[in-house]
Parts: C-alpha cells; structure tokens; sequence
C-alpha cells in the first residue's frame, strides 16, 4: 500500500463507500437522496480539510484521512463544490433541519465544553477506507501517516455508537464527550450515542 495524492477520478468512489461505511442511509432510504447527501458529505469535509492523505494498493483506491488544521490553508479549492454545499444545506435546512440540528448540536456542546478545559489544533475530519478491502490495515496505515506530521499538535474528532469508534480506543485517543441524542429515520426515533475523541501527539 502506499500513501499518495488524491485522485479526482476516486471521489465517486468515496461517495459511495461513505454510505456503506459511515452508515449515511440512517438519515434516508431514498437512493436519490442517498446520492446526493453522500456527495454533499464528502465536498463539505474535503473543503475544510487542510491536510490529505489517501491511500492505494497500485491504482485502486483504498482510503482517505482528512485533517482540518487550525492556521492553514485549505487543501481544495472548487467554486462549484462551494455552491454545491451551499445548496444542499438550504434544501436541508427546509427537509432534515431535525435530524442535522441533533446531531450537530450535539458535536458543538461536546466541543465547546472540551475547550474550556483544553486547547486544541485541529480535527480529523473525515476517515474513509475502501469497504471492498479488508483486513488489510489500510485505516492504521493511513493514521500512521498523518500523526508523523502532527508532533506537538491536539486533535480532536467526532463520530459516534453507529460507528466503529472502537478503532481509535485502540490507537491511543480518549473518549473526553459523549451524549445522547435521538434522530428522526423513517419514521421512527433512533437513539444514538454521539462522541468526542482527542488525542495529543
């Protein structure tokens, strides 16, 4: 496996591991819209990120790490995606402003209450690797990339009890928030245990 740039011709592929892999069919069954809130996801993610590394086994994709470092410029640039993103949340904000405002409400009081108590540098923003490869260590490598370049630096991410927050249990991060939130799918309210992780390199 080896880390190198991100290839443009892979971010379909992204969009469509992101609804497997970070469980985005929990906010809707509908595939059109499936479609398009994995696409809006990884824009609004890869906009924000500062730092990128992704990983391939020759020329098939096999993850990506997003950091978001306070001070630095950003990675990506795209006026399209910039009115793409700004789009989908105003259709949002009129369709899902329920199920976004749990959640990120949520992820916004954890944060805030970890900062007044710690400083912190930046977040890990996004975390994706191929569902089609397993076993393989793919998301370890790709960690293992990024934290060679955060010495001295806190980071901070979130995700949640739908996830497999077991992974960064076991690479050193702690737990320092959680809550409990409830969110409207299909029909139905589905308890959810939203999380906080931080780790100082």
């Amino acid at each position: 496996m080896e880390i190198k740039p991100l290839q443009r011709k892979d971010f379909g592929k992204i969009q469509r591991f992101a609804i497997t892999g970070m469980h985005l069919s929990r906010y809707t069954s509908n595939r059109f819209e499936l479609y398009f809130y994995a696409k809006y996801f990884w824009y609004l993610e890869l906009l924000r990120a500062t730092r990128i590394y992704a990983a391939y086994e020759g020329d098939e994709f096999a993850g990506v790490l997003l950091l978001d470092i306070d001070g630095e410029q950003k990675a990506y640039r795209s006026w399209w995606a910039q009115k793409f993103v700004a789009l989908m949340e105003w259709l949002m904000q009129r369709g899902y402003a329920d199920t976004s405002d749990q959640y990120g409400s949520a992820n916004d009081e954890m944060l805030a209450n970890y900062k007044q108590r710690q400083h912190v540098d930046g977040e890990l923003n996004f975390f994706l690797v191929n569902t089609e490869i397993v076993g393989r260590g793919i998301g370890t490598q790709l960690l293992i990339a990024a934290e060679k370049d955060l010495e001295n630096k806190h980071i901070y991410l979130f995700t949640d009890d739908g996830s497999t927050y077991q992974f960064y249990d076991k690479r050193g991060f702690e737990r320092v928030g959680e809550k409990q939130i409830s969110l409207p799918v299909n029909g139905e309210d589905v308890a959810l245990t939203a999380m906080l992780y931080a780790k100082q390199y």
